[in-house]
This record gives structure tokens, C-alpha cells and sequence, in this order.
């Protein structure tokens, strides 16, 4: 990393949001995937330096925006994941972050989702209800075992939440040909985010029918829920 970008940054920082020189050097970032993330300890993550916006109140919604180009840092004594928020502190002549809490949940869209297996349950009029565990793989999945021919996965990248269903048409699962509905999606291989869900209590609810899912709507599947 250059002492010029590093100039540049700080320089940045201090006109936009940091007290200049009053205590130690940081900025608050994002952790990016710049196509090389490592998946180990004490490694250089990028970050992307951000500010915060939004309503000043009580209860207000924060929002963050991009504030310059990303900045290698190191992460020390665990890995972060895209789409988290740090501080990074400047030490030695580097950029370093601390994960404070390794076991905390991940950011998942709207909501925060605790590291541990959850539950996904499904409304089915012809084959009756049933549930099955959605099993957390360590890092930013949840994943089921086969189930009438399905494996369903939450997965949560850049911050972002993906809800998919396959269903195995052709062969046996999970080795056959399969169908993916998800949400976000669209028609025909669309699942539709119920607004009723909630984070805290975690109930994430997706819908679908003959129009925005038809494999899946024939086998007569119409809602599929996570809870924690």
C-alpha cells in the first residue's frame, strides 16, 4: 500500500467526518470482495471506507455510503465476511480491524442472522406440511438435507439474503437435474418475499404459485418459512 494513498485517505477522513489528529487514526468501512478474499485469519481484506446518513432520531433507519476506493487492511485472529461493517485503525503503518465478536450473526438483508442451524418449514397441499433443519455451514450458509426431492438454502452474500429451493426433476437428489425457485427472483423461477416476515423474532416467509414458480406450484407447494 502507498504512503500516498494513505495521505490521500487520511486527508479524506479528516475533512469529512474524523476530529483531525485527535487520538488514534481510523474510518469506519465494508468489507469488499475484490475477487481474491481469502478465507483465513490475520489476511489483507479490502474495505471501502463509508459514511453514515439517515435520520437523525431515535429509532431512525442508518444508512451508509461509499466515501472512497477500498483499502487493504488486516483482519486480526479471524476473517470477516463481505458485507460487514468495521472500524480499522491505523497502526505501524498499516490498516488493521478486529472482528469483536466472531460468534455474533450475520448481516442478511434486513436482519441479523444468528450462526446456528435454523428450522425452514413448507405448506404443501398435496404432499401435507412438513419442516426440515436448515444446517449453518460455518461461514454464510444454510443448507438442508434432501427432503421430498428438495434442498433448500438460505445464503447470505455482500450483505445480501438469497432464499433458494431446488427440486430435483430428473434423477435423485441431490446428484439429479434440479429447478431452482429463489427469491430475489423472477417469474418463472421466482419466489415472492412475504411482507409479514420479521427479524426478531426471525420468520422469513416466501410464497409462490403456477405463475411465479409452476415446478415447484405442481408438486403443490405454495410457502416456504425459515424461523430461528
Amino acid at each position: 500500500m502507498s504512503s500516498a494513498r494513505d495521505r490521500e485517505l487520511l486527508d479524506r477522513l479528516d475533512r469529512m467526518w474524523i476530529p483531525a489528529r485527535r487520538g488514534p487514526l481510523r474510518f469506519l468501512g465494508r468489507v469488499v470482495n475484490g475477487g481474491a478474499m481469502s478465507t483465513l485469519p490475520d489476511r489483507y481484506y479490502l474495505m471501502e471506507p463509508i459514511v453514515p446518513g439517515g435520520d437523525e432520531s431515535e429509532g431512525g433507519t442508518a444508512s451508509f455510503a461509499a466515501a472512497g476506493a477500498a483499502i487493504p487492511v488486516v483482519f486480526l485472529k479471524t476473517r470477516p465476511l463481505a458485507g460487514e461493517r468495521h472500524v480499522a485503525h491505523f497502526a505501524g503503518g498499516r490498516w488493521v480491524a478486529d472482528r469483536p465478536d466472531p460468534t455474533g450473526p450475520i448481516s442478511c438483508g434486513t436482519c441479523e442472522i444468528p450462526r446456528q442451524n435454523l428450522i425452514v418449514s413448507w405448506t404443501n397441499a398435496l404432499l401435507g406440511n412438513g419442516s426440515t433443519p436448515l444446517v449453518f455451514d460455518g461461514v454464510n450458509q444454510w443448507v438442508s438435507a434432501c427432503a421430498n426431492q428438495l434442498i433448500i438454502r438460505l445464503v447470505c452474500t455482500d450483505g445480501v439474503a438469497s432464499f433458494r429451493v431446488s427440486y430435483f426433476t430428473a434423477g435423485n437428489c441431490p446428484s439429479g437435474s434440479a429447478a431452482t425457485c429463489q427469491s430475489p427472483g423472477q417469474s418463472p423461477l421466482g419466489l415472492t418475499p412475504d411482507p409479514a416476515s420479521t427479524c426478531d423474532p426471525l420468520y422469513l416467509r416466501y410464497t409462490l404459485n403456477s405463475g411465479s414458480c409452476p415446478t415447484l406450484a405442481s408438486q403443490g407447494y405454495t410457502a416456504f418459512t425459515v424461523t430461528g
